[in-house]
Order: structure tokens, then C-alpha cells, then sequence
């Protein structure tokens, strides 16, 4: 069963948009990944022109002697993996009050309400939006699966979040390239319907 282990965390967090908050940098350390004979280690930090989590260098130690560390086993880490689960274990979130909270214990409030007015509903699309892209993970994808929404409506939501002026300029240039084509996709195919999960697993 892998194992993650966060070291190192800057103590400087950095404020990424919509309430979400991010250490400047940080360790990760990953063990029991299968067919991978020891440690990966990778160095993470928030990139402020990619407005993401990304691993700036990543390293595999053996566990001893009997193993090496060869190319075929490098082009089985998911560094992309790593890096998700890892930033949603050090990533913080407004909540009202002006306290923060975890990854975990956002998604688990979330989920526990079970009124919220049109205008909530969008303001919490953008925050999932905002963080999805902050972990490096599918930020519609987010979107749809913890508002249990399929990507089709996750995209309408982010639309009219972006005409109501709730999202950032770069936001919202993004948003409206998927708008444009999600409609185009829709145009040949018909709705696009979301994955039946509840969510990612990860960092919870």
C-alpha cells in the first residue's frame, strides 16, 4: 500500500485565487508504490506562471542491495500522481469565519450540505475549479464530481460564473475555450455525462 510522507513545507504560503492556499514548496516521499523497489522522493512547488502544483526534480532511492534503479522502473512513476496527492495533503481553503481548512475536510462539508442557492453553487464551483487546477488535477473533473454534476453541466456552471465576473481574467479565458468546446462536442455527440464516482481518493 503506498505511503506518503510531506516534509519540509515553506512557511511561506502563497495565496493562489479563490480562497485556496499553498506552501511555496515542498517534500514528498513516496514508498510501496508497486514494481517501484524503493523510495521516490520528489521537491514540489507552486508555480506562479502555470498557477499549479508541479515537481521541480524527482529522485528514486533502492531499498538495498538486490535492487536498481533502471529506466523501464523511472517511466513507471506517475509523477503527475505524486504531485496531486501530495499538494492535496499541504493545500488549505477559506472557509467562513476566516479560518482555513484541509483538502479532507473541505471536500467532507461540502458534501454534507445539501441546500445551497444558485449563486453558492457557482461560487463553490470556482473554488473547486481553482483547486483542482492549484493539485494539478482535472479542475472540471472537480468540479463535476464533488457537486455530482456531469462534465457538461460543470462547464455551463463555470460559464455563468464567468459571465457573472466570478473568476479571474486568466480563469475565465480558460473556461470560455471549454465552453466553446464542450458546445462543439455536444453539437456531434450530445452531453457529455460524469464519472458515477464519488470523487477523489486521494488526500482525504
Amino acid at each position: 500500500m503506498p505511503e506518503l510522507v510531506i516534509e519540509q513545507v515553506d512557511a511561506d504560503i502563497i495565496a493562489a485565487g479563490d480562497g485556496i492556499h499553498i506552501p511555496r514548496s515542498w517534500r514528498a516521499v513516496v514508498t510501496g508504490l508497486p514494481e517501484i523497489p524503493g523510495a521516490v522522493h520528489a521537491r514540489i512547488v507552486y508555480d506562479p506562471i502555470l498557477r499549479r502544483a508541479v515537481a521541480e526534480s524527482v529522485r528514486v532511492d533502492r531499498n538495498g542491495a538486490g535492487d536498481e534503479v533502471t529506466t523501464t522502473l523511472l517511466r513507471d512513476i506517475r509523477v503527475q500522481a505524486m504531485v496531486k496527492w501530495a499538494a492535496s495533503r499541504v493545500v488549505r481553503i477559506d472557509r467562513e469565519g476566516g479560518d482555513t481548512e484541509s483538502y479532507g475536510d473541505y471536500i467532507r462539508r461540502l458534501r454534507r450540505e445539501e441546500e445551497r442557492s444558485e449563486e453558492q453553487n457557482l461560487r463553490e464551483a470556482v473554488k473547486l475549479y481553482r483547486l483542482g487546477s492549484v493539485i494539478n488535477d482535472g479542475p472540471l473533473k472537480v468540479v463535476s464530481e464533488e457537486l455530482g454534476v456531469s462534465i457538461s453541466t460543470a462547464t455551463r456552471m463555470m460559464n455563468r460564473a464567468r459571465v457573472a465576473g466570478l473568476v479571474d481574467e486568466q480563469t475565465g479565458h480558460e473556461v470560455y475555450l471549454q465552453a466553446r468546446e464542450q458546445q462543439l462536442r455536444e453539437q456531434f455527440t450530445g452531453p457529455v455525462v460524469g464519472p458515477g464516482s464519488s470523487g477523489p481518493s486521494i488526500g482525504r
